[in-house]
């Protein structure tokens, strides 16, 4: 027979000998018990639950429990309904899973609205329903946008005419919550204006209002628009800058200082005028030839009968040029002509101011000093010397390009950086991380001390009980004659005895107990007999 059948068989003679309420006691002691273990076992195993999704809507938050149930993972819902907990190592892995399959969705109706339609719909209805679909869509739309947590549009849609004169305009405006720590700026504004005023018919951008949470107006006319985004264009080159020159900064002195000792501030005044003009340069020392001409005649024949016509007959004998003098006589005449154009030689340049040049530079850096120990052992704030201070300027002047004729200025102190709050921040944070370490331990250490407590007042008593060897009815019968037959004298001899066993079995326990004593400690014991000698000789003198 095995261990196991033995017990099982120990445990079914032990609960025949007992009585009908000792039967139901040990059922009753039985069931708690399996039931506190179980119990125990399941708070044990019961995982840490985290945030999954908050404020969901009841179609999301339905979708997501089927989703749940699927996949068998465990859920808590909590704020009726619409907040969701799951266990703390699968908090990521389920949001990635479900982002996958669209979920949550969002209250927003949209397209689909038209996916069930009834026959006796009307054209209210019908205008209705498509007005909250573009709604719907244009809301989901601009909710994928990066820093936009939630959004939500209405739309006033035209009503159509036959007359393009009449025809009305149509109205839209957009209330806008970004996510913490994130904000829209001029640009992306403007794109959700043109989103949506691109997305519905009749509707221009000048008639699109978008708003935060808090009723700040986002967008303006278009006007306004233009000189924001201009004003807005050179605010963001500005800061570039000045985050640039920060960035070298804090990248060479943290560096040598450490991250979090530095801290820089950069102020730049730029020029954003643009400014064009047109130089002409003259070298009267070069002269370029523009053009040349020369022409060159030459003729060659015999003068008329009857003379020369024109200026020449009148003329004295001997003086016609090229001629023979005499009437009839061959002649010869030779003309040339040069002429030339010089020019003198002329640069046109057209120069451009490029904008955005920097003015001006107002750089302030403060350095935090160091904690060392003093001569009572104490660490104490000591600041940074003279020299140091120093040669950190110069490392910050080249760090920016440093122009003293621009009239830069900097500034470079050192200062106690007040770590106050960061450390209150760090305890919070020290200070959780023990409570919770605590708690894990203590869930764990107070379910061993309860399996300890329980096997040791329950359990055990309950093995050791049903182990105990059972006497059979026989002798237990052949007892209770024997008991029944004997008369007074004999019972009162029997407890006698009874007693006497109990006084031996006392006596050789204090006689043990003083036998110890006395091995422990012979010296007092040996003064402790002499002084009862004393005593027991100065009362028999008496």
């Amino acid at each position: 027979m095995n261990p196991i059948q033995r017990f099982f068989s120990q445990l079914s003679e032990r609960f025949a000998t007992l009585s009908q309420g000792q039967k139901v006691a040990a059922l009753v002691l039985a069931t708690v018990t399996i039931g506190s273990i179980l119990a125990m076992s399941f708070w044990i195993k019961t995982p840490d639950l985290q945030l999954l999704y908050a404020n969901l809507s009841e179609q999301d938050a339905s979708a997501i429990v089927d989703n749940l149930k699927s996949q068998k993972i465990p859920y808590e819902l909590s704020n009726q309904g619409k907040t969701i907990r799951v266990p703390a190592n699968q908090v990521h892995e389920v949001r990635l899973k479900m982002a996958s399959e669209g979920l949550p969705e969002g209250s927003e109706v949209g397209l689909e609205i038209f996916d069930k339609t009834s026959l006796g719909m009307t054209d209210f209805i019908q205008k209705l329903n498509f007005q909250r679909a573009l709604q719907g869509e244009l809301s989901r739309t601009i909710k994928t946008l990066d820093a936009v947590d939630h959004a939500r549009v209405h739309l006033v849609i035209p009503k159509q005419t036959l007359f393009i004169r009449e025809k009305p305009k149509g109205k839209a405006s957009v209330t806008i919550k970004t996510k913490a720590g994130k904000f829209l700026n001029e640009s992306q504004v403007q794109g959700i204006v043109h989103l949506v005023s691109a997305s519905v018919e009749g509707i221009t951008a000048d008639n699109v209002a978008v708003v935060d949470v808090k009723g700040n107006l986002l967008s303006g006319s278009q006007e306004m628009n233009a000189g924001a985004a201009r004003s807005s264009s050179n605010y963001q080159h500005k800061r570039r800058v000045e985050q640039e020159l920060e960035k070298n900064i804090l990248a060479m002195l943290e560096d040598a200082l450490g991250q979090g000792m530095v801290i820089a501030r950069v102020t730049a005044d730029l020029d954003f005028e643009k400014n064009d003009h047109t130089e002409e340069i003259y070298d009267p020392d070069s002269a370029v030839v523009r053009s040349s001409q020369t022409a060159s005649e030459s003729v060659v024949g015999a003068t008329p009968t009857g003379g020369v016509i024109g200026v020449q007959a009148q003329l004295p004998a001997g003086q016609n040029e090229g001629g023979t003098g005499t009437s009839g006589q061959p002649s010869k005449r030779d003309k040339n002509n040069q002429v030339q154009n010089f020019e003198i030689n002329k640069i046109t340049r057209v120069v451009s101011k490029p904008t955005g040049t920097v003015n001006k530079l107002s750089v302030a850096v403060m350095i935090n000093g160091i904690m060392a120990e003093n001569d009572a052992g104490d660490e104490e704030y000591q600041a940074r010397t003279q020299e140091e201070m120093d040669k950190y300027t110069q490392i910050v002047q080249s760090a920016v390009g440093y122009n003293q004729e621009r009239g830069d200025q900097i500034k470079v102190e050192n200062i106690q950086f007040d770590r106050s709050v960061e450390q209150q921040r760090l305890a919070d944070l020290e200070r959780e991380k023990n409570i919770d370490l605590a708690f894990q331990a203590g869930k764990y250490i107070l379910g061993l001390v309860f399996v300890i407590l329980f096997y040791t007042r329950a359990i055990k008593p309950l093995i050791t009980w049903i182990t105990t060897t059972v006497k059979p009815d026989e002798e237990q019968e052949e007892e209770k004659v024997a008991e029944e037959g004997m008369t007074d004298a004999q019972k009162e001899d029997e407890e006698e005895l009874r007693r006497l066993e109990e006084g031996l079995a006392s006596a050789t326990e204090m006689r043990k107990s003083v036998t110890d004593f006395i091995e422990s400690d012979p010296k007092y014991t040996a003064g402790v007999v002499r002084k009862w000698l004393r005593e027991k000789a100065g009362a028999t003198q008496a």
